[in-house]
């Protein structure tokens, strides 16, 4: 039997006939030109899956098809833009979460500046379910972020997980939006901070000091309980006297007026005291986001940011430290059934509109 050859543009059901104008010397067919194909619809959305999945550019992504980076760049933008939106998703999916919300922020390159992707994960599930692409880590992004979670999402939440945030914002937004939920800060975010404000020269004038008041910190900050912790803070305070730098004095302040915060989870044995899980997915999307040097305009940016959290709600764990989630998304450990989604053909908000 005679088969039907395939290629980038589909079946080649038959030849077209082309035509020549003597008037303006060019060539037509019968047919308009949006009915012929660049490419086949499989190509778009194996293209697609391959820049959103994959760590490759699309570059990478276009030189294997055979087709320009424009290409591949028009084709992941159309389907990032009739991609459903993750509020879109929760109504239609409704998962399960835990009541347990972990908050960070993603720095993100976008025509030479500076903006910051806020990401909502339930850590009881690990599911990334909101994303808020914003100018700046301030209040007032914070604040849409966060209303936007309690108001649209109705998230359940029972308790919060985050870094303190630049000057404290996100630490005053929970108490105002959340009160009276138990709010941990994050040790390794804390540790981190107390790392880039020491000096670690030997040159130092302040070296020992330096050394002491770094392994001081983080033994309160992993501290086994809380009165093994409280005492340690009592012992440092009473050598206070023997810290003369500025920073010093700053950083025991930090510790002193954060301590409630940074100590939170001794009191709720559910809660982390950490956003390693927060921490993980943005290691991720910055894998993705390495390869794209950048975005040209906000547009660009936020289509493929919908894509890639859609794409990663449905991938299954293959080696996580708990056994539990191996073999399960993030929306299946929320009691979402996903085995038999296509998860690019589920971020449709309708059929897809034929790309040229």
């Amino acid at each position: 039997t005679f088969k039907e050859p395939l290629g980038p543009r589909g079946k080649a059901v038959q030849r077209v006939q082309r035509f020549y104008c003597h008037a303006c010397h060019s060539s037509f067919t019968k047919a308009f030109f949006s009915k012929r194909r660049r490419c086949s619809y499989p190509i778009y959305s194996e293209a697609t899956k391959r820049v959103v999945e994959d760590n490759a550019s699309y570059r990478r992504v276009a030189n294997r098809i055979g087709v320009s980076d424009p290409a591949i760049l028009n084709w992941v933008n159309k389907f990032g833009q009739n991609a459903k939106s993750p509020i879109e998703i929760a109504q239609e999916l409704r998962p399960q979460w835990s009541g347990i919300l972990g908050v960070d922020g993603k720095v993100v390159k976008i025509s030479g500046t500076e903006a910051v992707v806020l990401v909502a994960v339930d850590m009881g599930t690990n599911d990334p379910f909101f994303f808020h692409l914003a100018e700046a880590e301030n209040e007032e992004e914070a604040e849409k972020f966060f209303l936007i979670i309690k108001e649209v999402f109705h998230y359940p939440v029972t308790a919060v997980v985050s870094d303190l945030g630049k000057g404290r914002v996100f630490v005053n937004l929970v108490e105002q939006i959340f009160p009276g939920v138990p709010h941990q800060t994050c040790v390794i975010h804390f540790s981190r901070y107390v790392d880039m404000k020491l000096p670690k020269s030997k040159k130092s004038k302040y070296y020992h000091q330096n050394e002491f008041l770094r392994r001081a910190i983080k033994d309160i900050l992993f501290a086994t309980d809380f009165n093994d912790a409280d005492e340690l803070l009592i012992r440092l305070s009473h050598m206070e006297h023997l810290f003369q730098a500025n920073y010093h004095k700053a950083i025991i302040r930090s510790l002193r007026r954060n301590f409630k915060l940074l100590t939170a989870h001794f009191f709720h044995p559910d809660l982390p005291r950490d956003t390693n899980i927060v921490e993980n997915i943005i290691k991720n999307l910055d894998r993705k986001l390495f390869q794209m040097s950048g975005f040209k305009n906000p547009q660009n940016a936020y289509y493929l940011l919908k894509l890639w959290f859609c794409a990663y709600r449905f991938r299954p764990f293959t080696s996580s430290n708990y056994a539990h989630r191996n073999g399960h998304s993030p929306l299946s450990l929320a009691r979402v059934e996903t085995s038999k989604i296509d998860w690019l053909k589920f971020s449709q908000r309708k059929k897809q509109q034929q790309l040229t």
